[in-house]
């Protein structure tokens, strides 16, 4: 009974380790199948095994790292994150007005400030 009791906890002590490297290449595999449907330009969210989380734009995927530049207010070179260093990776949807709704929204604001503007100096000219 003891020696199947040794067995068993060897087997599970063996086959622990193999698992969870196993789990390692999965998720590296599964980061590098969601970074090729990225498409250059966009902005990612990128969390790391070691506790590191920045913003990045997107580059491109190669077959062992992802190539990315932080988002800061200086600008730093281009560089590459392995799959496997990587925790979480979300791409971060784009939030503000684009210059086109900021421009609809000035041409509307003028337009109704030179009607009121008109509508008053009509109404004076009685």
């Amino acid at each position: 009974m003891k020696l199947l009791c040794c067995v068993l906890a060897a087997a599970i002590f063996v086959a622990t380790p193999t698992t969870s490297a196993v789990a390692q290449v999965n998720n590296a595999e599964a980061w590098h199948e969601l970074a090729a449907h990225l498409e250059p330009g966009s902005t990612i969210d990128l969390r790391l095994q070691d506790g590191g989380h920045f913003k990045a734009t997107f580059i491109g995927a190669h077959s062992d790292a992802l190539v990315l530049q932080r988002k800061t207010r200086i600008p730093t070179a281009v560089e590459t994150v392995r799959y496997d260093a990587i925790a979480s990776m979300t791409r971060v949807e784009r939030s503000g007005m684009s210059a086109g709704k900021v421009t609809a929204i000035a041409l509307g604001s003028a337009g109704a400030a030179i009607g009121a503007f008109f509508l008053i100096l009509l109404a004076s000219l009685d």
